[in-house]
Order: structure tokens, then sequence, then C-alpha cells
């Protein structure tokens, strides 16, 4: 699973990196008196979202009454209530409001999904007057009165995001609601997270800059309840794959594979992880991803400048029949494909992640010119890997529409590819883009593309204002893609449908719902916002 990058060993960055480098360069010290990174203000001791949170709501001490969530700095009813009175009041369980505002039940009598009953349906308990379900009900969530805050949902009887959200350059996390597309408030987390994962309702952070791997709960994105080493050295912990009870992390600094266990609970109420093993993949091989086919991994090699590529443009197979016990097979080579590169130019697969499908193993092959300012000199490409033969071959996603394939996950019977593209940066606007080609997402459908969708800021570059949007990686959840935007912090929605791509929160489309979301807050002093990554958690 990939990303642009923040770190690199590479002493030529590709400019799929840039705006990352930028973002950690321009993150620096913060300027004299300020504690809070963007986008978050000082309230007593605490930086809090004055956009988000529903204890300061717009200005400290703000407080958002009973019921209510706060977005863009007001408050309002959460998701799943309306105003009675006055009052944030849940139609479909409130007795005095039991369907509609004013609809009282009559004494003796209990709300179950809008109607009045003579008692509780099997399956839901009792509540005051209402009936619940309490693994899902965000007003009784796990036990009666247990609200969940803001827009967190309820998943088994605990509250928590549906998506989240790493912002790199800002050094926090934001939840997702997907039923609203709706934002929590931004908490401040770890110091360099560039991967996340999730796990039992936990979220999963590697830092780059601690080397470690950091846990919060679902529903408690500011506080870290377990921290896991990820070998202690300088490294670029680049993606993380959960495969109960074991977690695998790849390294491409320090060019390794971690192997982790559960055996837990922590103290602190975290996932209870202990480093098993680790495995080095060979000097100068750049891992990127993992993919998991049966007990084999799949780790695309991205390969060095310094060894002029020759340990990477490929993909090593690590056996993990024995997880505590993994052992590299072999490594599958990708220079012989046909990878059309414009004008007859060079041009390297350079692999950047990979997903594992009943079709095969599927690895997005970046197509770049390192020796040209790593600009794309090909289509965005796939490369598809036979787990039994391991022969391999390429499909071309189009130039027209995915230059630089970055990311690919498997939705259904469907992959999507992320297309990270061209981009032009303005080092004099803070390594800004200030100009964008080829970026967005490819559906595939029996290994051929059949729709694109185009990453727009739904500005001209140029104007005043205009961030334009470069695509990183992606979550799905509910059917949709939330596709983050590395240049610009934004969060795509984009709907996947059979052999469509339907835009839900953007600007490329009049049938959008309304503009991208804004994750990850851009500053006058920071220009880039990276949203690194998103992660689903239910």
């Amino acid at each position: 699973m990939t990303r642009p990058r923040p770190l690199s060993p590479e002493p030529f960055l590709p400019p799929l990196l840039l705006a990352a480098v930028a973002a950690l360069l321009l993150t620096g010290c913060p300027e004299e008196g300020a504690v809070c990174t963007p986008g978050l203000a000082v309230c007593g001791e605490a930086c809090v979202d004055l956009r988000g949170d529903a204890a300061n709501c717009g200005a400290c001490g703000n407080a958002c009454g009973d019921g209510q969530t706060c977005q863009d700095g007001a408050c309002g009813c959460r998701p799943g209530t309306e105003s009675c009175g006055g009052a944030c009041v849940a139609t479909a369980s409130d007795a005095a409001h039991c369907g509609a505002c004013g609809n009282a039940c009559a004494a003796g009598l209990v709300c179950e999904t809008g109607v009045c009953r003579e008692a509780c349906s099997e399956g839901r308990q009792r509540c005051g007057d209402s009936c619940v379900d309490v693994l899902v009900d965000e007003g009784n969530c796990g036990a009666c009165g247990n609200l969940c805050p803001d827009v967190q949902e309820c998943h088994q009887g605990r509250c928590g995001y549906d998506l989240v959200a790493a912002c790199y350059t800002n050094g926090q996390l934001v939840g997702i609601q997907a039923e609203t597309n709706l934002l929590g408030p931004r908490r401040q987390f770890g110091s360099g997270v560039q991967a996340l994962a999730s796990w039992d309702g936990f979220v999963l952070a590697a830092d780059a800059t601690s080397s470690k791997l950091l846990q919060a709960a679902g529903g408690a994105l500011g506080t870290v309840v377990e921290e896991d080493s990820l070998g202690g050295v300088a490294g670029s912990p680049n993606d993380i794959l959960v495969d109960p009870p074991y977690v695998y992390v790849v390294d491409s600094v320090n060019n390794t594979l971690q192997v982790l266990k559960r055996e837990g609970p922590a103290h602190g109420g975290g996932l209870g992880l202990r480093s098993v093993t680790q495995v080095n993949l060979g000097a100068n091989t750049s891992p990127q991803a993992i993919a998991k086919w049966g007990t084999t991994l799949y780790v695309p090699l991205f390969g060095t400048g310094g060894s002029m590529f020759q340990f990477g443009n490929a993909v090593a197979r690590v056996d993990i029949s024995n997880p505590e016990q993994p052992r590299k097979v072999d490594t599958i080579s990708l220079t012989g494909l046909d990878l059309k590169p414009f004008d007859g130019g060079t041009v390297l697969p350079l692999p950047y992640s990979a997903v594992a499908s009943a079709s095969g193993v599927y690895v997005a092959l970046t197509n770049l010119n390192p020796y040209d300012g790593y600009k794309p000199n090909g289509p965005g490409m796939l490369a598809k890997i036979d787990p039994v033969s391991g022969a391999v071959s390429a499909i071309d996603l189009g130039a027209a529409d995915c230059l630089n394939a970055g990311y690919v996950e498997a939705v259904g019977n469907q992959l999507v590819v992320a297309c990270l593209g061209e981009a032009e940066y303005d080092e004099a606007n803070g390594h800004s883009a200030s100009a964008v080609r080829g970026s967005g997402l490819v559906l595939v459908k029996d290994d051929a593309p059949v729709a694109a969708y185009v990453l727009s800021a739904g500005c001209e570059p140029g104007a005043p204002g205009c961030r334009l949007s470069v695509a990183s990686r992606f979550a799905v959840a509910e059917g949709a893609v939330y596709l983050a935007d590395t240049n610009a912090g934004r969060v795509f929605v984009v709907a996947v449908e059979d052999g469509r791509l339907v835009e839900r929160r953007g600007s490329s489309s009049p049938e959008a719902q309304g503009p991208a979301l804004e994750a990850c807050p851009v500053d006058s002093r920071r220009p880039v916002s990276n949203a690194i990554d998103v992660t689903a958690l239910h």
C-alpha cells in the first residue's frame, strides 16, 4: 500500500515525493509562542480544533448542547437526530417525539424505530422509554446513555469513526463518518505518521520520526494507547499489513520486513503487540508495500538511484507459512515488461504498491525516468503476477488518464488504481503544485481499464487561492473510495459501481454532493498539506 513518502534514501527525489518532502521541511519548529500545529488552537493547555470540537466550537469554551456536534465552527444536531423545540432528539427512539417532533407516546409505551409500542422487540434493550440496539445506537452505545461524541458511529457497542485520515504536514489524525462524509475534530498525534492500518477498532500508525508503530482507539485519536518499536533506527516504515494475529511492516530505508504478533491486551488498552522477527530484503532494495496471497507475501522493490536500481524493479516473495520464521523465497523481475515508453525514451517500472485478488497479484508501476527528474515517461501500468507460475504480464492504464500509478486496491471483482500523476512544483511557494496532469483514479475490470476519474481542485492553476490536488493513497468504505490529496490536504469521495466511478464529494462533477473534504488544513506558513494516508476502521 503506497503513498508519496515524506522520507527517502534517494539522493534524487521523484516529483511524487517533493510535496511530501516540502511538507517535512516546512513543518519545522513552530513560531515563538505557538504550541499547536496548523488548524488547531490553544484553549487552556490543550490544542483543539475550533472547527470540529463540540466543547470549543468556533471559540474556546463555546460548548455545544447535548446531542449536538460541531461542524465548521457551528453547533448543530448530530446525524440521526433533529431539532425539536430547540433540543436535538432521535425521533426513532425518543418517546416524547416518536417518529416526529411532538408525537409523544402514551404513558407506559416505548418508542422503537419511530413507532410507539407496548414492549421492545427481541434484540433491543429498553433505555428509559426508548427501545434501542446498544450495539449500533449512537445515543446508547454499549450501555444506556452512552452517547457517541461528534460524528462517531456505534460499532459493536463501541464508539469510533468509520475512517481516519493522517495529515503528515500537520501531525494530526482526523475521523470521517462515511454515511454523511462529516469530519470529526482533528487531533495531534505522533510526529511523522506516514502509514495507517486498522485492527479491532484501533488505528495503527507507522511513525517515521520515532520508528514506532503507534496505536489509538478509533474514538480517541489524540491518545496513544500503545507504541511498539520498529527497529529503533531512523527509517521509513511505509506500509502496514494486518493479518491476525500478526502485523507486517516494511521499511524502505532499512530494507526490512518486520513481524509483530498480538499478545494483548497491553497496558493502556492497546492491542498488545510484540516484535517477533525481522527479515532483511537486501541492501538498496527499498521495499514499498505488502500484499498477501496464501502463505506468501509479495513486496514491491523500488530500488535506489545510488545502486542504479539494479536491486529494484522487482517483487520479492516471502514465505510466511510459519510467520515467526519468514523466509525470502525469490525475486520476480519486472524489467522484461513492455512499459510503452513515450518516444522510445528511458523508463523503469519502479513498483510502488501491490494487492492480491482472486485473479492474481497486481503491482502498480510508476513508470518513471529516474534519470530525468523522475518524470513519468510512459503510461501508468499494472503488472499482473500469476502466483502459481510466477509469470508476469502488463496492463496499460492509458496515458491520457493515468500517469505514475501509485496505489491499487481490490473493490469486489474490480481494481481501483490511484494515479499520482505528473506535477510541477513551485519552489517560491513552498513547493506546492503549480500544474498537475494524469492524476486521479482508474477502474480496472477483467484486466482492462473501464472508467477513469480525473482529480480536480475546481479552480484555475495560478488563480489566487487555488490549491491543486495530487492523488495519494486511499481507503474503501461502504462502496466508495476515500482518496487522499498530498498537496492540498483534501479527501475526495468517489463511489465504485459496476464499470463506473461516480464522484460523491469533489469538484469534477455537477452531480457531486459537495466539495472534497478539507481533512488536513493548509495555512499561510505551510502551503502544502500532505494528507498522506486513509484507513477504514469498519
